[in-house]
């Protein structure tokens, strides 16, 4: 089991938490606005870069419910990569729900 934050700590994994899913979220709307096949590629790399430190950072906070937000964000990402229809939106609504939950 791990050892409780402190408080410091805490906030210190809540602020990243947020700035890893404004970031995730910045690229995707930029992925979406794109027609540059690289471009989007090159947002997708970032998005997974992000999508780790939001992992990292839910594990280290233990919250159930932002633990289940997250578990959410991974499958609307891998759904988003394969190109499902509507999944950029729910993707983007489960961000939101997560940064709340923050």
């Amino acid at each position: 089991m791990t050892e409780a934050l402190n408080p410091e700590d805490k906030k210190l994994y809540m602020q990243e938490y947020k700035h890893a899913a404004d970031l995730f979220e910045r690229a995707a709307k930029e992925a979406q606005k794109s027609d540059n096949p690289y471009q989007k590629e090159a947002f997708k790399q970032v998005m997974d870069r992000a999508m780790h430190v939001l992992e990292e950072t839910a594990g280290e906070l233990a919250k159930p419910n932002l633990l289940k937000h997250n578990q959410k964000i991974a499958e609307d990402f891998e759904a988003y990569k394969k190109d499902a229809p509507q999944s950029f939106d729910q993707l983007v609504r489960d961000l939101e729900k997560a940064k709340k939950s923050v």
